[in-house]
């Protein structure tokens, strides 16, 4: 089954409302719902990483000299 964005929000709101009231019971149910939902997402590889605009200018100013 997929998370729908709805269902993930939620859950992490009811994460942050669990912390910031310090009840353990509910901070612990509410860790179990977010990482539940996180299991079922699927994720897209990162494949290669692009160059960085800094090296990108390095390469052109060793060209123009």
């Amino acid at each position: 089954m997929t998370c729908k964005k709805s269902d993930l929000i939620s859950a992490i709101n009811s994460f942050g409302a669990a912390r910031a009231s310090g009840d353990s019971t509910l901070l612990a149910f509410s860790v179990n719902l977010v990482q539940s939902l996180l299991d079922t997402v699927e994720f897209e590889g990162e494949g290669e990483l692009p160059l960085t605009q800094a090296s990108d200018q390095g390469e052109k100013n060793e060209e123009v000299e």
